[in-house]
Parts: structure tokens; sequence; C-alpha cells
């Protein structure tokens, strides 16, 4: 029992387990077959059921790419002359249409498609049904469509689980006990419109419905069905010659319910072979005459339809036994007269119709029928107390007749419908319609009325509604037409007050519900705009949580980071390698500034530069007054710091948000002095260098000439045009040649360069401090 017990936790979670992997792997596959579609097809995969739908595109192959979770499969009105056999991997395919293709044969083996449930061959070149002989193998076929083929005989169709098969207008000729013997399951099965002639007992303990309509059969003998135990429809409508029942034999069912033989060659009903029937039709026969007590072996019929058979008469037991009846229609016959005892039996008749006949007197009728129609007959008149005997009444159609007047007193108390169109009325008495209480709809249109409705003949008609008038040759006199027109009105009023009554009421629940609805969506809109503002707020505030942390981050990166010494121009002795020219700065002046150097008052300049040729060709430099150049380095040394000041403390800002402005200026210092002391070192590796270029050099001094104004200006917006340098920088070098040439010891100062050209590689921050 422990052992048990402790099991069960283990068999459930795996049971889970494998349902969510069945359910991963269908997901991933619906997913997957997504993506692909067969060429002229339309899918549907992401909906049940999952359909890909190919029909009528002009197919004469079967489609490539049909996803394997396909559930219904359309593939009708083409040309395909053959299924492959791959498509057993439809392992899931419910519903497969074939019809109107050109298929000759199904594939050998169907066994892959174990959830088929419906297969519509219809309309194919099928000639037998061993052509079909796969369907054995689908296990859940239900539905199977064999319609309009040439298939001559059901003998060899097989398959355990078929319910319903359609087999119309196909060549089956006859209907034997064999037919149906590989179809045990069998329920329905449609044979219309086949050359049927011969029908031999066929068994079937599982039919429950048959169809024979539109076939060539002649005779049936009266144990034809006896075998179909569980039969409980049958049609056989529109068998031209068809005759079932003699005078001392007729087919026979225990079990039928519902029987349609119309439009056939009977000349009597038959019917007392069917104890259970509750529907029978009968209309377009020949049965002349009804002999009496003919249907009291049917006291479960329910609905009879015997019209257009040309009946003449009506004995008053013909329809004797038949207390349950509800319908009878006798229209479109010959009677002339009927008994007026003649539906007394039938106690829970309620719709009678005997229009359509040449009936000459209204007959005096005792019937519980409630829906009475006897138009489109001879009737000319009828008497006051016609309606006495019927007191369940409550519709009276007498239209298309001969009457020519209503006769007075005509009294019944459930009659609420009277319908006297297309008759021959002149006139309306005082008294017609005083004792129709309950009468609400009056038709008298198409009669021949000409003077005016006295409003007194409605005096006792309270709940009459409608009133129709029109197609009657009206005499145009005012004086008896006004009272009429006055009445309708007063009538109409009455009616529009309540109708406004009812609209306003109407309109004030619309009203009420708008505003209720209203204030919802108000109170909705509100608190969804609150919600939202909340969640902008969330989002700015980790917005903020995502930038201070980034901040922070650039704030570390920034101080672990060290600075790197680039390598000065006038360091090198020789050409620098790749690395050294890569770790070089820009040159911020032009290129002659590099080539002149002054040393113990001696100018040494490159040979074979293209400036210094040019520049001996220009006037000697004029030397500038001494405390104006100092003013001037001076204004721009402040400037230069100050938009380096600037620079730093807008670089800092983008880094980080949160450094205080007193650690800034804290940095700022710290970096000045080690950019001093760089600076320093730089200048003494500077002459150093310079000492032992004068020493093995040539010491012949080279003195530049100096630049016109217009020259000057010439070369200025060169050098903004492309980018090398500006007038503080070039004022600097100048300042720093001065000094350079001033100096009477050996000594070369040389001040580094603290701003870049603005075109070109822009330094680090680190970079710009040293």
């Amino acid at each position: 029992m422990i052992k048990g017990a402790n099991d069960a936790p283990w068999t459930s979670n795996m049971r889970n387990s494998t349902v969510i992997f069945i359910l991963s792997v269908t997901l991933v596959s619906i997913l997957d077959a997504q993506s692909t579609c067969p060429a002229r097809c339309l899918c549907y995969l992401d909906r049940l059921p999952r359909t890909i739908a190919c029909s009528k595109q002009g197919l004469q192959e079967y489609p490539a790419g049909i996803s394997d979770i396909v559930q219904h499969l359309d593939l009708s009105g083409n040309s395909l002359q053959e299924i492959p056999e791959h498509v057993n991997s439809l392992v899931d395919l419910q519903y497969l249409n074939l019809a109107r293709n050109q298929l000759t044969a199904l594939p050998s083996d169907l066994r892959g498609l174990k959830k088929l449930q419906m297969l519509d061959l219809t309309e194919n070149n099928l000639k037998s049904v061993k052509d079909i002989a796969a369907i054995s193998h689908l296990v859940n076929l239900k539905i199977l469509h064999l319609s309009k083929n040439s298939i001559e005989e059901l003998t060899s169709l097989s398959n355990n689980r078929t319910q319903s098969l359609y087999a119309n207008h196909c060549s089956i000729k006859e209907l034997n006990s064999l037919s149906l013997s590989g179809l045990p399951a069998l329920n329905l099965l449609s044979l219309s419109g086949n050359p049927l002639r011969v029908v031999l007992r066929p068994t079937s303990d599982s039919l429950r419905w048959l169809d024979l309509s539109n076939c060539l059969i002649n005779y049936l003998n009266p144990d034809t069905f006896e075998r179909l135990t569980s039969l409980e429809e049958l049609r056989l409508a529109n068998n031209p010659t068809l005759v079932y029942s003699t005078r001392y034999e007729t087919l026979q069912h225990i079990n039928l319910k519902r029987l349609d033989v119309s439009r056939c060659n009977l000349d009597r009903p038959g019917l007392h072979g069917f104890p259970a029937l509750t529907h029978a039709k009968l209309s377009r026969n020949i049965i002349r005459i009804l002999p009496d007590r003919i249907f009291a072996k049917n006291r479960e019929l329910l609905q009879l339809y015997l019209d257009a058979n040309g009946l003449d008469s009506l004995n008053k037991s013909s329809f004797a036994g038949l207390t349950k009846l509800e319908i009878l229609d006798l229209s479109a016959n010959a009677l002339q007269e009927v008994h007026w005892s003649t539906f007394n039996e039938n106690i829970k008749l309620h719709r009678l119709n005997l229009s359509y006949n040449g009936l000459h007197e209204f007959p005096n009728l005792t019937t519980e029928a409630i829906w009475l129609d006897m138009s489109t007959n001879l009737i000319y008149n009828f008497k006051s107390n016609v309606l006495s005997n019927m007191p369940r009444l409550v519709t009276l159609n007498l239209n298309n007749n001969r009457l020519e007047n209503i006769p007075n007193n005509l009294e019944s108390n459930t009659l609420k419908n009277l319908f006297l169109r297309q008759n021959r009325l002149v006139q309306l008495n005082n008294e017609s319609f005083v004792r129709l209480s309950a009468l609400r709809n009056l038709d008298l249109s198409g009669n021949r009325l000409t003077e005016g409705i006295d409003p007194d003949l409605f005096w006792n008609n309270k709940f009459l509604q409608a009133i129709q008038l029109e197609d009657n040759p009206w005499r145009c006199d005012c004086e008896q037409l006004y009272p009429t027109y006055k009445y309708f009105m007063e009538s109409q009023a009455t009616d529009r007050t309540w109708g406004l009554v009812l609209i306003s009421l109407l309109t004030m629940v619309i009203l009420f519900g708008s505003v209720v609805s209203l204030r919802h969506a108000m109170k909705m809109k509100r608190h969804a705009r609150l919600e939202r503002q909340e969640l902008e707020r969330a989002e700015a505030r980790e917005r903020l949580r995502l930038l201070q942390r980034r901040n922070q981050r650039l704030e570390e990166e920034l101080l672990e980071q060290t600075a790197e010494p680039r390598i000065h121009p006038l360091e090198l002795i020789q050409p620098p390698t790749y690395d050294e020219a890569v770790d070089m700065p820009r040159l911020a002046h032009s290129m002659e500034a590099l080539d002149t150097m002054s040393m113990d008052n001696m100018s040494i300049q490159a040979i074979g530069s293209v400036d210094n040729l040019r520049s001996k060709k220009r006037r000697p430099r004029r030397a500038r007054k001494r405390s104006q150049s100092e003013d001037n380095l001076a204004r721009r040394e402040e400037r230069r710091e100050e938009r380096r000041r600037r620079r730093l403390s807008l670089e800092r800002n983008n880094s980080t948000s949160v450094l205080s402005e007193t650690n800034q200026l804290e940095e700022s210092s710290q970096l000045t002095e080690s950019n001093a002391e760089i600076a320093i070192k730089e200048t003494e590796r500077t002459r150093s260098r310079a000492r032992s270029i004068c020493e093995d050099g040539d010491r012949t001094k080279i003195k530049p000439r100096p630049q016109t104004p217009s020259a000057r200006k010439k070369k200025r917006r060169a050098m903004a045009r492309n980018g090398h340098s500006t007038d503080d920088e070039d004022s600097e070098l100048d300042q720093l040649s001065t000094r350079l040439n001033n100096k009477s010891n050996s000594s070369i100062i040389i001040k580094k360069l603290t701003r870049e050209p603005r075109s070109g590689r822009r330094p680090s921050p680190q970079e710009s401090d040293f």
C-alpha cells in the first residue's frame, strides 16, 4: 500500500509531462505548417478546424506541401486522376472532399487516415465499388458520398463504421439482400435518381432512413422491407408506375413512421400495413375515393396529405379512427360536398385545407379545426349558424369565392381573422359583424363595395385592428365616405396615442441606458487614464534608475582609464614607424613650423621641403612689439583655458550627472598638475634632442621671410578651409619662434599645443589634459 501511494504522484507527474510534450510538439508543428502552403491553395491552419482549400484550381496532380496537421482538405472541382499513397501521412484528417474530379480508383492502402470521418467522391469516374475497396481501412468513416458515378451495385462495399451512404444518380438497378451486408452500422441510405427497378428484401438491422425516390420501381411486395427492422422513414416519391397495394395485400412494416409516395400511380392509400405511421404524404396520385374507415388501423397518424388526387366526395366516416390527426390537406381535388360529420372524430385536428375544390355551399362542419381554408371554391352563400359547430376556429379563409353578402348575426366567439378577398360583396349589413366579438383582422379588398361603410357596423368589435378595403369601386360621395374616413382616423389617432406612449417609454429607457453607459464609459476612461499615468511614472523611474547606473558605470570607467602619452614629432630623429605614427597627435600648425627651429639665435631649416623652397621667396616677417605680442598671447591663453574648462565641464556633465561641482574642480586641478609635470618632462626631452641635432647638423641660420598681410590672410583662409589651425594657433607658433630666436643661451623652449584642429580625430578627455 505504501509503495502504491508513493508511485501515484510519480505516475501523475509522468502523465502531465507527456501531455505537455504532446501539446508542445503540436504547437511547433502548427507554427511550421503555417509558414508553407501549397500553390493555388488557401490555408487556414491557425483556426479550428485546420483547413486547406484547393477547390476549382485546375489541379491535375495531387498538390505537394500539404501540412500533416490539416483536418479539412478540399480538392473538389479539379482534374485529379489519382491520389498518391503518401496521403496516409495526414493523420489528423477528418474531412476529405474529392468531388468532381476524374478519379478512377483510390489508393490500395488508407490505413493512415485513422481520423477520417467524411469522404466525398461525388461525380468521378468510378465504375465499381471494388475500385474503392480501401475504404474498409477507414476505421472512423461515418459519411460516404458516391453520387453521380457509374457504380452498378453496392454488394462489395464494406466498412464497419459507415452510418450514411449517398449513392444518388448512379447506375444501380437492383437492391437485394446482399447489397448492404458490408455496412452493418448504416443508418441512412439514399439511392434517389437511379434506374432502380427491383427491390428484393434488402437486409439491415440498423437502417432507419431509405430514399428510393425518382427511380423506376414498378411493384413492391408486402414483405419487401420486412428485413429492415429499424426502418422509420421511407421515400418512394416520383416513381411514376409504382403500385404497392392491391385489393388483397399491401406493403407492410410495423415500425415505419414516415412515408412519402407522392407523384406515383396509387389508386388507393394502402396505409393499413403501417400501424406506427405518423406522417403520410399521398399527394398527386390517382386516388378517386376514400372508403369508410380506410385509415382505421393508422391510429398514430398525425399528418395526412391527400391533395391533387381527384377526390370527388367524402364519406362521413372516411377519417374515422384518426383521433390524433392534426393536419389534413384535401386541397386541389374535385370535392363538391362534404358531410357535416366527416371530421367529427378528429378531435385534435387544428389545420384543415379544403381549398381549390368545387364546393358550392359552405358546409356546416363539426370540427375542432383552428385554421380552416376554403379559398378558391364556388361558394356563393352560407348560413349564419355555419360557425356554431366550430368552437375553436380562429382563422377562416374564404378568398376567391362568389359570396354576394354576409349573413346577419354570424356568430363566433373565437374567430379573429376573416378573409373575404376577391368575392362579390356589394354591401355590408349592420348586423354582419356584431357577434364576432373577437374579430381583429378583416379583409374586404377586391370586392364590389361602392357606398361608405357605416361605423356602427363595428360597434361591438372592440379588438378590431385592421380593415383592408382596397380595390373596390367606391363612389366619391363626401356625405357617405366622410363618416368612414373619420372613424378610421379616430381609430388611427387612438393607435397613434398608444404608439406615442410606447415610443416615449422606449425613448426614456434608451436615454437612461445611454446615461448609465456614458457614466460607466467615463469612469472606465478615467480609470484607464490613471493607470496609464501610473505606468508612465513607473517607466520614468525605471529610465532614471537605468540612467544613474549608466552614469555610474561611465564614471568608473573614466576613473580607471590612465593617460597614455603620445609621441611628439620633435622627439623623433628618424621617420616614425606605423605604430609611432598612430600614437602621434595631429599637427595643429603648418608643416613649415616643423621645418624651422631656433637654437642659439640660429635658424635651422630642413632642406628639400617644398614649403621651405616657397618660403625663400617670401618677405621676412615683421617683428611685433613685445608688449603687444605678450598681451595677445596672454588673452589667447586665457580664452584657450576658458574653452578647455568649458569642454571638460560639458564632457563630465554628459558622462555623469551626479558629481558635484567641488569634485569637478578638484579633478580638474589634479589633471592640470599632471599636465604640467608631463609638459616639463617633454620640454627636457625636446631640449636634449635639439642640442644633439644642433651639434650634428648644419649650423647655418635660415631665417624665414616675413609674410605680407595679404599672404597671411590667404594662409588663414586656406587653413580654415582645410581644417589645420586657427589664428590663435598661428600667433602661438609665431610667439614660440620669436622666443626661440631671442634666447641667448642654446636652449629650445617648445610649448605643448593645447588645441588640435577642428577636423580630424578628437582627443579623449584624458588626452586633452596633456
